[in-house]
């Protein structure tokens, strides 16, 4: 149910609330997990995958983390990591500026490109992972801030939905800025060494694949981080109707796990329904993308 892994001086125990064992030793492991909670060294992950951005590019397994972030990503690759605030750009009723939030986002594709290009990564790993990949972590946050500045009710379907069609609009924002980088500088090399394994395939099919990149390629194979503890508010006590936002973590391509947010008023059992509702929605994540099964 839980592995304990460290990174330098940091701990994290990955735990996997679905995974059977006896429920006195779950009772047990949840209860210890809940009083270590508040250690910064140690933190509380889950199975987690990375999806790409790109539709032809597989999952990858996360078994590795970003400490500064809490994004659990594939180890030993090379990630450009940036962070978007959304109540910056939120006027007092919680409604976004959108032309501001437009081009902050972009701002942030382009500062992490550049970043790929200046980083001197100290791994050799990591450096052919920059090259191939051009991985970001543009991490949006406070999406429970905006639904409390609109006094929105989180237990509502409608909330949700526009919740979700914000996130949709952000990663369109994200995907265009990193398709137009592609168009001027190349598509992200990933791309080809995929390619490659189709060649064998036939000409049908490298026509294909070659369609696929016009249509689907991008610069970046990742673009989007979302915590679901900031589906929360922060400032006040974790208040549990927040869970029903939970789903927007779907859209992310990388997922943190860090936490803002005071759940000093939960007990151990709260905090396993937590995991437990977003390990049963990180589970979800990780379908063959349509693109690629078309292909």
């Amino acid at each position: 149910m839980a592995a304990a892994a460290t990174d330098n001086t940091t701990m994290f125990f990955v735990v996997d609330p679905d995974r059977e064992v006896a429920p006195q030793q779950s009772a047990f492991i949840w209860q210890y997990l809940w009083e270590l909670r508040d250690l910064t060294p140690i933190g509380a992950l889950l199975p987690a995958v990375v999806t790409s951005a790109c539709p032809l590019l597989p999952d990858e397994t996360a078994d590795a983390t970003l400490v500064a972030s809490l994004t659990q990503v594939p180890g030993g690759t090379a990630w450009a990591s940036l962070e978007i605030d959304l109540v910056r750009y939120a006027r007092c009723d919680g409604e976004l500026r959108q032309d501001l939030l437009e081009a902050a986002l972009r701002a942030c594709v382009e500062e992490g490109e550049r970043r790929h290009d200046e980083t001197r990564w100290a791994d050799p790993g990591q450096i052919a992972d920059s090259n191939n990949n051009r991985r970001l972590s543009v991490f949006v946050r406070g999406w429970g801030d905006i639904v409390a500045m609109r006094s929105g009710d989180p237990g509502r379907l409608e909330t949700l939905e526009a919740i979700e069609s914000l996130c949709d609009s952000i990663l369109d924002v994200l995907t265009d800025a990193s398709r137009s980088l592609a168009k001027g500088i190349g598509y992200c090399p990933a791309l080809d060494l995929a390619g490659a394994r189709v060649v064998h395939h036939g000409h049908e099919m490298n026509a294909r694949w070659r369609r696929a990149v016009l249509d689907n390629g991008l610069r970046h194979r990742n673009l989007l981080t979302l915590s679901p503890w900031d589906m929360f508010p922060r400032g006040r006590p974790a208040d549990f109707n927040y869970m029903n936002l939970l789903p927007v973590v779907r859209k992310a391509h990388s997922i943190s796990m860090r936490r803002d947010v005071d759940i000093s008023c939960w007990d151990a059992r709260d905090f396993r329904a937590f995991h437990q509702r977003v390990s049963a929605i990180l589970r979800g994540m990780s379908e063959t993308p349509l693109v690629a099964r078309q292909v």
